[in-house]
């Protein structure tokens, strides 16, 4: 197993958001962030979990320092309620990590009547990140994370019919990865030259719950993925080397995989004007 070797210096002072922490890479990012005495905020859609993950945080680590606020990706209206409450505790924020991720094979739709999946992993982080800009300008040096998966590069994407899309499984899944890398590059840019810096990661191939999907063979995979796949605490180190390391404030608009820096194939500039344009107008912002 892999070692974490990071300066924490002055990570004490940050105050760090993490989706889908009461379990999985979230979770073990978490209980590593508290260590270091950080303010955390786990965003968990089931609050009651999200309360038991704390609880076991502060005993192994012994902060304090650590809210639950319930929130929902699949619910643009939960995600403007989220930022509503997060804005009646905090006046900045340092750190956003976007970790929280679904892959399902059912049909499913959000309460905004979007494909399930897309709705989540992009859509949904979408929303979040741009209403908590401002929080981040606040910072001297904020930082957003995007995890993703290295699927990414095997996802295809209409940007005139996003909202559309009718395909579950692993198309769904690369597809929404894609929109995701790609929003990141779009936003660097967008913030190039300010104190904020957003970089997607691909913390290898992990055994977490996200994969608990009800199909026959579900098992068969399950099983297939506890004999080669990374736990949760070794997935958590690159994301973790991104918010800890110096280097990640100098760091923008970048791909890694692990902590490999990797290249980024590109939209062209017309589809990217396209995606930010339509991804507004999907989520309701002007």
């Amino acid at each position: 197993m892999r070692k974490l070797k990071l300066s924490k210096a002055n990570i004490s002072e940050k105050i760090i958001l993490i989706t889908g922490a009461n379990r999985g890479i979230g979770y073990a990012v978490a209980n590593e962030l508290a260590k270091v005495n950080s303010s955390l905020i786990l965003a968990c859609r089931n609050k009651s979990e999200g309360l038991k993950a704390k609880e076991k945080i502060e005993i192994t680590s012994g902060n304090k320092k650590i809210c639950v606020l319930p929130l929902d990706l699949a619910s643009f209206s939960s995600i403007r309620r989220f930022c509503k409450e997060f804005s009646k505790y905090f006046q900045r924020l340092d750190v956003l990590i976007n970790n929280a991720g679904i892959f399902t094979m059912d049909e499913e739709k959000t309460e905004d009547n979007l494909e399930m999946t897309m709705g989540v992993n992009y859509f949904g982080t979408f929303l979040l990140t741009t209403l908590l800009i401002p929080f981040l300008e606040k910072s001297k040096e904020g930082r957003i994370i995007n995890v993703v998966s290295d699927a990414f590069k095997k996802g295809k994407l209409d940007v005139n019919n996003i909202e559309k899309r009718q395909t579950t499984g692993m198309k769904a899944y690369t597809a929404s990865k894609y929109a995701l890398v790609q929003f990141t590059t779009l936003l660097a840019e967008k913030v190039g030259g300010t104190n904020i810096s957003v970089n997607a990661v691909h913390p290898g191939h992990v055994n977490s719950g996200i994969w608990n999907f009800n199909k026959w063979y579900a098992p068969i995979f399950r099983l297939f993925s506890k004999a080669f796949m990374s736990n949760s605490t070794e997935g958590a180190i690159p994301i973790l080397h991104l918010v800890l390391s110096e280097e990640g404030k100098n760091i923008n608009g970048k791909y890694f995989k692990k902590e490999r820096e990797e290249e980024i194939e590109k939209m062209d500039n017309e589809d990217q004007i396209k995606l930010w344009r339509k991804s507004k107008e999907i989520v309701g912002l002007n």
